[in-house]
């Protein structure tokens, strides 16, 4: 498995092979070739990097049932990272949460080799619009672009998807807007910088590790107050709608928002903020790669981040907009 020499974006998205909502290995083969093609036809070199989190023993990995299925796709493009299983039990603060995302989104934010980041979701399609302006280069540095989420009803048929089918409101379930200042919904569906931004901000937050829902929403309380503009890009991404989705599981967890597998559903993600430790995205886990390109991240407890260091004590907002990143 090689990635695209030199390329412009690299793309990260995490994922683990345990049928989360399903097939998972279905959900993301389809918007992998999807957005392989899109990206080809508009002359985009890009890299993907699969974080796979937390690999479930005696299973098969993601990116290896990938490149036996689509090795004409996978050899150009896929960067696979597996992170030893360790890291989820030392990292999380609950044990109803089994899948620390951001933080596996962090390390593939840290080891991207692109000018450009672009964080998804392996079950997101790209839209014709984020498509172009990543084409045609239209990127400031020190700017993030935002692209709201619109989910496809369940049970489409995504044999040969287009665009057009993605665009026709029969297909469509949701259709939200973005809102200023935080421009925050679904917002780790699709979050594009610059790479050095992305290092300045150090990534998602790996201070609160008690819950997966929200922390997308606090990395734009990030953004919003370190004074980085945030732009929509002009168009939707698009999110085919599964069961055990958090869209379509929350009701489930009406009476008891504390105690869902998204952590506490009500935390205080919009009124908080953090600063990550120098070895974000454990940047201090040993790395060793086969001879096939997987690149494996072994267990240090010196690339755990503490779960308390006084110097990175949480700050409310209004405080934290007037701090320096």
């Amino acid at each position: 498995m090689t990635a695209s020499a030199s390329p412009f974006v690299s793309v990260v998205i995490t994922a683990r092979h345990d049928n989360y909502g399903g097939d998972f290995r279905e959900r993301i083969a389809t918007p992998l070739l999807f957005n392989y093609e899109r990206l080809s036809e508009q002359g985009v070199p890009y890299e993907l990097i699969l974080v796979e989190w937390d690999p479930i023993p005696g299973r098969p990995l993601l990116c290896e049932m990938l490149a036996k299925e689509r090795p004409d796709v996978t050899e150009r493009i896929l960067r696979p990272i597996v992170v030893a299983p360790q890291y989820q039990l030392a990292m999380t603060q609950n044990p109803r949460v089994p899948y620390l995302e951001y933080v596996a989104k962090n390390v593939g934010i840290r080891r991207a080799a692109a000018p450009c980041v672009l964080v998804t979701n392996a079950d997101i399609l790209l839209g014709r619009e984020p498509v172009t302006v990543i084409a045609e280069r239209r990127l400031e540095p020190g700017t993030v672009y935002r692209a709201p989420r619109c989910d496809i009803k369940l049970g489409i048929d995504q044999v040969g998807l287009s665009w057009s089918a993605l665009e026709d409101r029969a297909n469509q379930v949701r259709q939200p807007d973005l809102k200023p200042p935080l421009f925050s919904s679904a917002a780790g569906d699709f979050l594009l910088s610059d790479r050095d931004t992305f290092h300045r901000l150090r990534g998602f937050n790996e201070v609160y590790r008690a819950a997966r829902a929200g922390i997308d929403t606090n990395f734009m309380v990030k953004v919003h107050g370190a004074g980085i503009p945030i732009v929509e890009i002009g168009g939707s991404v698009y999110h085919v709608d599964h069961v055990g989705s958090l869209r379509v599981s929350k009701a489930l967890h009406r009476d008891n928002r504390s105690d869902s597998p998204w952590g506490d559903l009500d935390w205080h993600s919009e009124h908080v903020t953090y600063n990550n430790s120098d070895g974000w995205g454990l940047g201090l886990a040993p790395s060793r790669q086969r001879p096939d390109g997987i690149e494996f991240l072994d267990f240090d407890w010196k690339a755990v981040p503490p779960l308390v260091e006084l110097r990175r004590i949480v700050l409310p907002a209004r405080v934290a907009d007037r701090a320096t990143v």
